[in-house]
């Protein structure tokens, strides 16, 4: 009857340490339950904020890349319109210099009454020596024509008594662009 009373005891502390183990087992498999549903959200929370930030930045390459891309185009676009204003301005040159010689007489005529006084000494281009010495005749008053040429394609150098004025075609047409680009600018590019 001892052996029997032992092994009822055994059953029972084996009884008792597998029903123990068993609620061991199930706290710790609701705790890692808990933990597994913690971290699972967690990570979609991290995954979602790494996605926003992700799109964020494919959006802000994406959008530098279009601003960039816009920027060149208009670059290049700023380029071609500088380009064909300088064609312009060259095809003037190129007409003013090709102008017949009464033509030009006028234009000097122009000039000279613009900006010469009085005993100034004019130096023509070699190029231009008669119209410019015709257009100081019909001065209303005298200016001296020198017998240097100047270093000019076409026009003339004043010199009055503390001053120099280029009014070479170079230098006409040179502030004649500064004054009127926008203009011609905006009959080009409408």
């Amino acid at each position: 009857m001892e052996n029997e009373s032992a092994v009822n005891l055994i059953d029972r502390i084996i009884a008792d340490a597998k029903e123990a183990a068993a609620k061991v087992l199930a706290d710790a498999e609701a705790s890692c339950n808990s933990i597994r549903e913690t971290t699972d959200a967690e990570i979609a929370k991290k995954a979602e904020q790494f996605e926003r930030e992700r799109a964020q930045q494919t959006k802000a390459v994406i959008d530098g890349y279009k601003t960039r891309a816009q920027l060149d185009g208009k670059k290049e676009a700023l380029r071609d319109r500088r380009a064909l204003l300088d064609d312009v301005f060259a095809e003037t040159y190129r007409k003013l210099i090709g102008l017949p010689a009464q033509q030009r007489e006028k234009l000097y005529l122009s000039i000279l009454k613009a900006e010469a006084k009085e005993n100034d000494i004019v130096v023509p281009a070699k190029a231009d020596r008669e119209a410019v010495t015709r257009a100081a005749k019909q001065l209303p008053f005298w200016v001296q024509i020198d017998e240097r040429d100047a270093d000019a394609e076409a026009g003339f150098i004043l010199y009055g008594g503390s001053y120099e004025k280029d009014c070479s075609m170079k230098s006409v047409l040179r502030e004649l662009r500064d004054a009127e680009e926008t203009n011609v600018a905006k009959i080009l590019f409408r």
